[in-house]
């Protein structure tokens, strides 16, 4: 059965989950910084004997001697334990400890050359030596059995330093609503004005000239496969012919040439520049049969019979009625587009798609960084949220569901 745990209560509830497996390694760890705690206090006691703060006028060694004393307190004065001990800030602790003990012996490099002259600091250099030597071994023990046995419990802590990044990211996204929402009057207004200019262009795009103009080109579509497939064959044996006319086997005037070409690239538009009845077409038809009876045509029987069929229907006006209907609507459109141009549509149509485009932008630009912060925090929420979800039923055997407040 699936656990409802709030968000905010989550990190105590599997801290406390985890407790016993903790609280070996966390004891460990505990003993182990007192024993270091004790080696800084005993560097900090052998330091005392090189205090000659209180001689009036010391020499030259007893001035080395009491900054030695002074850095030692300054710089171990720094070492402090952690207040919770996690892997983390174990690891820390180790790392800058580590870092005030190199920076101390950089001071020592510089004072004990000259103390060392001095036979009657024997004793204590290596006093203070012996502390250091030891403060450092328990250094070097904390990280390669304390820290290297603290690790293996790591995963657990990981659990609940994420819980507490997803309770940020979860406050984190309630900010952001809330920048977002402040902006909703500014963001409603230029929506207003988006709202009032579309309809103005959606009134624009609805006059029945555009519909008619669509309807007119895919009529026209319509025209150009029917008569293409009635001169299928008829464009074969132009080819053909025309193919003889270039290799000068067969003779025709630049005028049936240059109709055989259109009828071939595009018959309706040839169609269309005839007159009525188009009479060149049917010229150049009956030039084309009488031609392809010489030998320099070759074309198979079957095929030249059916470019056969197809003259002869179009020569019996067979497409006069495509002819007379397409003329229509070819002048039909050019008279809408003329009205159009009149009434200045088409700059009136970019003019108001501009003005969408820009006003959409200004609208976008109020809250895109905050909606850009917000997409990336559902992600990392939507990750985060199913990660934890899925150790801790890994970790603890128990199936839970964040709830956020």
């Amino acid at each position: 059965m699936t656990k409802e745990i709030a968000l905010e209560e989550a990190a105590s509830w599997f801290d406390r989950k985890i407790s016993s497996i903790l609280s070996k390694p966390r004891s460990m760890a505990s003993k182990h910084l007192d024993t270091i705690m004790d080696r800084v206090h005993d560097v900090k006691n052998s330091a005392t004997r090189f205090d000659y703060s209180d001689i009036k006028e010391p020499d030259v060694y007893q001035n080395y001697a009491t900054t030695i004393f002074n850095k030692t307190t300054e710089i171990f004065d720094d070492i402090k334990t952690p207040e919770e001990i996690t892997y983390k800030s174990l690891e820390d602790f180790h790392s800058s400890s580590t870092n005030q003990v190199e920076s101390y012996l950089n001071v020592l490099a510089k004072y004990l050359t000259w103390l060392k002259r001095d036979r009657s600091y024997k004793d204590k250099v290596k006093n203070l030596d012996r502390t250091l030597s030891r403060l450092k071994e328990e250094l070097h023990k904390f990280d390669n059995r304390t820290l290297a046995s603290y690790i293996e419990v790591e995963k657990y802590e990981k659990v609940i330093d994420d819980i507490k990044i997803l309770q940020e990211a979860v406050q984190r996204k309630k900010e952001l609503e809330t920048e977002i929402e402040a902006h909703s009057d500014d963001v409603k207004r230029i929506s207003n004005v988006i709202e009032e200019k579309q309809n103005e262009l959606n009134e624009l795009k609805s006059h029945p000239g555009f519909q008619q103009l669509d309807d007119n080109e895919k009529e026209l579509l319509q025209m150009e496969i029917n008569i293409s497939n009635k001169i299928t064959e008829i464009k074969k044996l132009s080819n053909k012919v025309m193919k003889a006319a270039d290799t000068r086997k067969i003779e025709i005037d630049d005028n049936t040439r240059e109709i055989m070409r259109a009828l071939v690239k595009d018959p309706l538009e040839e169609l269309v520049k005839e007159l009525d009845g188009y009479s060149g077409i049917k010229s150049t038809l009956n030039q084309l049969k009488e031609i392809s009876s010489l030998p320099a045509i070759q074309m198979k029987k079957e095929k030249l019979e059916r470019a056969f069929e197809n003259i002869d229907e179009i020569l019996d006006d067979g497409i006069l009625d495509i002819q007379k209907r397409a003329k229509f609507l070819i002048k039909q459109s050019e008279a809408i587009n003329q009205k159009f141009k009149e009434m200045e549509m088409e700059l009136k149509i970019k003019k108001l798609s501009d003005e969408i485009d820009n006003l959409k932008i200004d609208r976008n630009r109020i809250t895109l960084t905050q909606r850009r912060e917000l997409d990336e925090i559902n992600d990392t929420i939507k990750t985060l949220s199913k990660s934890i979800t899925t150790r801790v039923e890994e970790y603890i055997d128990e199936e839970i569901k964040l709830v956020y407040s």
